[in-house]
């Protein structure tokens, strides 16, 4: 009778790939450099009379 008995073992699982952390929030500056850096390419752009007027 020992011998009709199946054994089954569990599957091997794969190793999850490890996650990307997601990142943290923005720092409190950021928006205000890209604002600066608009504000900068738009004199710039003035100054150099691509805008016409």
């Amino acid at each position: 009778m020992n011998e009709n008995v199946v054994k089954f073992r569990r599957p091997e699982k794969k190793p999850v790939p490890p996650v990307k952390k997601p990142r943290g929030p923005m720092p409190g500056w950021v928006p205000w450099l890209g604002l600066v850096a608009l504000a900068v390419v738009l004199y710039g752009v003035q100054q150099g009379g691509w805008l016409g007027g």
